[in-house]
C-alpha cells in the first residue's frame, strides 16, 4: 500500500495539491470571507497566500535537510518521544479533516445528486471507496487525478467565462473598508484552506524528486489561490456581499444560474457538481493516504493493513458526528484557525531549531577534537 517502487513526478504531484485546496476552499472561502470583510475578502488571499509561502519556506528547509523520510528526520532532531507526539499531532489533524471532508462530500452528494438519499449510507459508500483507493497505492491515484485535472477544469473555466456577463462591478465596492481584526481572521480562514499542503512532508520517498516539492507545492498553491480569487470577484460581482455571506454554496448556486449559449443543455449545473465532489474526493483520498501513513510509521506497521482500517473507520465515525451535531463544525473552525494552523508553523520552527542547534554543537565538537 505505501511502499510502491513507482514515483509520482512533480507534475502529477502539483495537480493533486490544486485539486486538494482547489474543492473545498472554493465552497467554503467565499460565504465565509464576504460575511467577514465584503470586498476586502480579496486581500484575505493575498495575506493568507503570503502566510502560506512563509509555511512552505519552513518546509522547504526541512525537506532539504531530510535523509530518510520525515518521521526518521523528526526522531533524529528532537528525539523518538517529542517526534511521536508531533505524528500524534499530524494523525489528528488528517483525520479530522478527512471526517469533515468526508462531511461535505456526502452532503454534496444528498443535496445535488440524491436527495432521498441517506447520510450514513452515502458517507459509508464514500469512505470505502477512499479507502480502496488508498489500498491500490498511489499510483493509480496520481494517474487518475491527472486526467481528472484537465477533465474537471476546462468546463470549470468554461462556466466562469460564461458568468462574466452577470457581473456587476459596482458590487466590488466598497473597498479597505474592513477593520484589521477581520482582515487577519479572514486571512487566517484562507491559510486554514492551504494546510494540506503540510502532506508533501511524507511524500518525499514516492517522488522521483523530492528536493523540487517545496516549490511544486508553491506554484500549485499560487495557483489555486488565484483561482479562488477570479470565483470570489465573480461571485461578489454577480451576488454582492450580503447575498454571498448568507448562500451555503454559492460557487454551486451560481453553476446553476449560467446557461451554455442555444439553451442545449439545460442541466450543466448536475455535471459542475462533478467538479467539486471529484476535487472534495481527492482531498478526501489525502487524509486517509496521510492518516493511514502517520499510523503505519507510529506502530511501525508491516505488511497488515490495519491502518488504513482504522483511518476509514475514525474518518467514518467523525463525519456521521459532524452531520448529527452542526455545533461541531463551528468548533472545528476554532480548531483548524487557532491549534492547527499555528501547530503546523510550530512544528516545523522546532525542528529547524533543534537541526540547527544540534548542527552547531557537533560543529562545536569538530573544532574542538580538531584543537
Amino acid at each position: 500500500m505505501f511502499a510502491d517502487n513507482w514515483k509520482i513526478s512533480m507534475r502529477q504531484v502539483r495537480r493533486l495539491l490544486v485539486l486538494d485546496i482547489f474543492g473545498l476552499s472554493s465552497l467554503m472561502m467565499p460565504g465565509l470571507l464576504s460575511s467577514l470583510t465584503g470586498a476586502d475578502g480579496i486581500f484575505c488571499l493575498l495575506f493568507g497566500t503570503a502566510g502560506g509561502c512563509l509555511l512552505l519556506l519552513c518546509m522547504g528547509a526541512s525537506l532539504k535537510r531530510m535523509k530518510g523520510d520525515y518521521y526518521q528526520y523528526m526522531v533524529q532532531t528532537v528525539g523518538q518521544y517529542a517526534a511521536d507526539f508531533f505524528m500524534v499531532f499530524y494523525f489528528l489533524y488528517f483525520i479530522i479533516l478527512c471526517g469533515y471532508v468526508l462531511y461535505q462530500a456526502s452532503a454534496l452528494v444528498l443535496a445535488w445528486m440524491l436527495p432521498e438519499g441517506g447520510f450514513w449510507e452515502v458517507c459509508l459508500l464514500l469512505a470505502l471507496l477512499a479507502a480502496y483507493g488508498t489500498m491500490r497505492g498511489i499510483e493509480g491515484r496520481a494517474r487518475v487525478y491527472e486526467i481528472l485535472f484537465w477533465f474537471l477544469g476546462v468546463p470549470l473555466l468554461v462556466m466562469l467565462f460564461l458568468a462574466l456577463q452577470k457581473v456587476d462591478t459596482d458590487r466590488w465596492a466598497p473597498i479597505v473598508y474592513s477593520n484589521g481584526w477581520d482582515i487577519l481572521k479572514g486571512s487566517l480562514s484562507f491559510g486554514v484552506f492551504l494546510l494540506p499542503l503540510t502532506g508533501i512532508l511524507f511524500l518525499k520517498p514516492f517522488c522521483r524528486d523530492g528536493k523540487k516539492l517545496a516549490s511544486c507545492a508553491r506554484t500549485a498553491m499560487v495557483g489555486a489561490a488565484f483561482l479562488d480569487g477570479v470565483i470570489y470577484l465573480i461571485l461578489l460581482g454577480v451576488f454582492g456581499s450580503n447575498a454571498m455571506g448568507v448562500l451555503k454554496r454559492p460557487v454551486i448556486t451560481l453553476m446553476s444560474m449560467v446557461n451554455l449559449p442555444g439553451g442545449f443543455f439545460t442541466r450543466q449545473d448536475v455535471v459542475m457538481i462533478s467538479v467539486w465532489f471529484f476535487a472534495l474526493f481527492a482531498l478526501l483520498h489525502t487524509g486517509m493516504f496521510q492518516s493511514s501513513l502517520v499510523l503505519k510509521e507510529l506502530f511501525r506497521e508491516a505488511g497488515i493493513r490495519w491502518s488504513l482500517c482504522a483511518a476509514s473507520a475514525l474518518a467514518f465515525f467523525i463525519a456521521l458526528a459532524f452531520f448529527h451535531n452542526r455545533m461541531l463544525e463551528e468548533a472545528y473552525g476554532i480548531y483548524q484557525m487557532w491549534i492547527a494552523l499555528p501547530g503546523l508553523l510550530a512544528i516545523q520552527l522546532v525542528l529547524l531549531l533543534a537541526d540547527w542547534v544540534r548542527h552547531g554543537s557537533i560543529a562545536r565538537k569538530g573544532e574542538g577534537g580538531g584543537a
